[in-house]
């Protein structure tokens, strides 16, 4: 399972959500407007909510910036092999 840390109606946001559902890929998002350990571990690590997309699978953490056909598609090839693994 995915888990997707976001705010609700961010443009990236939603494009990732609509791609995994696309891809049949199991997640669950994360509101980070009611989530604070969300808030907090989204800015962490991108410096606020709306810099980019955290995903969460399998013991690892990436972050997407820059949202596009491409960082999706090298992001799910990078899932698929963890998948594979057992990750």
């Amino acid at each position: 399972m995915v888990r997707l840390y976001g705010i609700p109606g961010c443009g990236p946001c939603e494009i990732v959500k609509m791609f995994l559902a696309q891809k049949g890929v199991p997640f669950t998002f994360v509101n980070a407007r009611e989530d604070q350990e969300a808030a907090q571990r989204i800015t962490e690590l991108v410096g606020s909510p709306t810099a980019g997309v955290v995903l969460e699978w399998g013991g690892r953490v990436e972050v997407i910036r820059g949202v596009s056909p491409a960082t999706l598609q090298a992001w799910y090839a990078r899932y698929q092999e963890s998948s594979d693994r057992g990750g």
